[in-house]
């Protein structure tokens, strides 16, 4: 025989775990960082009580606190967000690594994405200087001359780096007028430059595509170890350090590393030091 109380028993749950919840999904739908305020005006909650919850949450990995002290998606929601509001909240969140690194480190950076051939720019913080240079964000950025364009040729399908290098490549040569050999060793370059990108997870420019510029670009990895995001520092070469153990190219690459840990991503691991390769038609 049933007892009386066991439908309503049935149906009971843990009201504080519901609203910790509801606040998280708060937090999410709003697409940023939230000041204690705002996350008590979210979840209609006094500010001492909402941190009480926002501390668990961070806990479980679903929230987290950065720097500037406002509460985010944690690396644990990463994971549970649909994939595209990954790429919007990672996004905010490397737009906040990069104006630190740029405030440290007094030189120019950005934020780009892949687009349809190349990345493309999200977002540039100017270096606090008299007089700075700044990229154009207008279309994608090339593979063979960019240390944003090698970040994401290194983790590209080899059936889907093949078709881009080959006309990058095929434009340079009638640009240039290239032989051939020229050609050939182009290509060759631009593999081996892929193989150490992967190992140091970090991409050097020494003037490649504007003669006295220099540049590093570090990956951000997604939960599946894909590119999803890169960031880029760069500066006048006569200021601007290009030595792999410098304190910029060391502080990009903590950078980097934190905030693909941030939001719930994982570098893949390197098996093999060979670049990609497609076969030959």
């Amino acid at each position: 025989m049933r007892s009386a109380s066991s439908e309503p028993d049935a149906q009971r749950g843990i009201q504080s775990l519901e609203i910790g919840v509801r606040l998280f999904q708060d937090i999410h739908r709003l697409g940023r960082p939230a000041t204690l305020n705002e996350v008590a005006r979210l979840s209609g909650m006094p500010p001492s009580k909402a941190h009480r919850y926002c501390v668990s949450l961070i806990r479980t990995g679903l929230l987290q606190r950065d720097g500037r002290g406002l509460y985010g998606i944690g690396p644990f929601g990463f994971q549970l967000s649909h994939a595209e509001a990954d790429r919007d909240h990672a996004g905010v969140a490397a737009v906040a690594t990069l104006r630190d690194l740029v405030e440290r480190t007094g030189e120019t950076g950005f934020v780009s994405t892949w687009g349809q051939k190349g990345p493309t720019i999200l977002h540039v913080v100017d270096a606090p200087k008299p007089i700075s240079i700044r990229p154009t964000t207008k279309g994608d950025l090339p593979l063979l001359i960019t240390t944003a364009g090698w970040v994401f040729a290194a983790y590209l399908e080899p059936e889907r780096l093949k078709p881009l290098l080959d006309a990058e490549l095929d434009a340079q040569r009638r640009g240039l007028k290239l032989s051939a050999a020229e050609t050939a060793s182009m290509r060759q370059t631009f593999m081996r430059r892929l193989i150490d990108v992967r190992r140091r997870r970090l991409a050097r420019g020494t003037g490649e595509r504007h003669p006295g510029l220099n540049a590093f670009s570090a990956p951000i990895f997604d939960r599946q170890g894909r590119v999803v995001l890169a960031i880029t520092m760069f500066g006048l070469a006569a200021t601007f350090s290009s030595a792999w153990d410098g304190p910029l190219s060391l502080a990009l690459q903590a950078s980097a590393a934190e905030l693909t840990r941030r939001i719930g991503g994982a570098a893949p691991k390197l098996l093999s030091s060979s670049p990609p390769t497609a076969r030959r038609g």
